[in-house]
């Protein structure tokens, strides 16, 4: 394979958008398993990147078309050599940026930076007036990555802890979050918190300058003999779909049993306590041991679902203000988080901005 050069990468790279042609797929399949040195031929067992919807060619084709996918190939050897991505939610006028990758022989020559300030910088220009929210999920197993989001703008709100499991280990990510301009001032204001909910809420509030929230105290709930339904389906990449409903309320989540992780919890809006908690014990005992961890973003506003989760162990790890839009106006939510095991606080790489979240939920 050739050496990267020493020049600057615009003087020997190309970046675009993905169209689908040229063997752009394939090209960034591979780009993939080499960044993560996948060589297993069974990608649903393997454990060095635990999401095998990467390495499919139809999966990034569909990706790349719905989304935005820049790519970087070396203008010489035309090989996909980095990219970056960017996942469009318009309903909540969101956008994730899934993250830089860069091929291992050329890392260390200014690529990430060069992807980041190129595609980025096109993106929220592109959709300035359909995206107010770019967030992130930085890894803690080096600051580096937290350092490249804090110089773009953006500021830590949460902490996943061990949530992820890459080159068979386990890490923690932090989300880092970036408003577009009067963003914030269209939120609702007064989000009425739990006392566990004050400490990150305070943090983030410091830092984004907030005004104050309304603390409540809530009684616990109780959760009830209802007879619950429950389903549980798998896809192609072997993700579990998970279903329980009782009296016409539901609560569903997505677990990747490679990281043992669930997530993109969802429950009916108008649900009341006691039926939250009868949902959330059930679905987490049938799960059993399945389950490393679990998150679910609970409204600012409806303290009573907060209570629930926290009496059922899970922690107010991140506070993220205008995340949803709800009525035409955006809504605070708190992120709860449950773990098997806590990562210990030296056991992680952070900026000085990264440590002060950290250091609320970790010795």
């Amino acid at each position: 394979m050739r050496t990267a050069p020493e020049i600057k990468p615009e003087e020997w790279t190309t970046i675009k958008q993905y169209t689908g042609l040229e063997g752009e797929a394939k090209g960034l399949a591979d780009l993939y398993r080499r960044v993560y040195n996948v060589q297993d031929e069974n990608l649903l067992t393997q454990t060095y990147y635990p999401y095998p919807e990467v390495f499919d060619p139809e999966w990034i084709d569909r990706t790349g078309k719905k989304h935005v996918l820049q790519l970087v190939r070396d203008t010489f050897t035309k090989q996909v050599i980095g990219a970056g991505t960017v996942l469009l939610d318009f309903h909540n006028q969101r956008g994730y940026v899934r993250g830089v990758m860069i091929d291992p022989t050329y890392q260390g020559k200014g690529l990430a930076n060069y992807i980041l300030v190129n595609a980025y910088r096109d993106v929220i220009a592109q959709y300035r007036d359909e995206l107010k929210i770019f967030w992130t999920e930085n890894r803690t197993a080096h600051a580096k990555s937290q350092k490249i989001s804090e110089l773009s703008g953006m500021n830590p709100v949460a902490l996943l802890p061990n949530k992820d499991f890459f080159h068979q280990k386990r890490e923690s990510d932090l989300l880092y979050i970036l408003y577009s301009m009067n963003t914030l001032k269209t939120r609702r204001p007064e989000p009425t918190l739990i006392p566990e909910v004050m400490p990150i809420f305070e943090r983030v509030c410091k830092r984004l300058r907030l005004d104050d929230a309304v603390p409540t105290v809530v009684p616990r709930t109780r959760s009830n003999g209802y007879e619950v339904k429950g389903s549980i389906t798998d896809d192609k990449y072997n993700y579990h779909y998970c279903s329980f409903r009782a009296c016409g309320k539901e609560l569903k989540f997505e677990v990747n049993p490679r990281t043992q992780v669930a997530e993109k919890t969802w429950f009916s809006p108008d649900i009341d306590a006691t039926t939250l908690r009868t949902l959330l014990k059930v679905a987490r005992a049938a799960m059993h041991p399945t389950l490393y961890y679990m998150e679910c973003y609970v409204s600012a506003f409806k303290p009573d679902q907060q209570q629930v989760f926290v009496d059922e162990g899970f922690k107010p790890t991140g506070y993220i203000p205008g995340w949803d839009v709800v009525d035409g106006r955006r809504e605070d939510v708190v992120l709860m988080s449950w773990v098997q095991d806590w990562p210990a606080l030296d056991s992680l790489a952070l900026t000085r901005k990264a440590a002060k979240i950290a250091r609320l939920f970790l010795s």
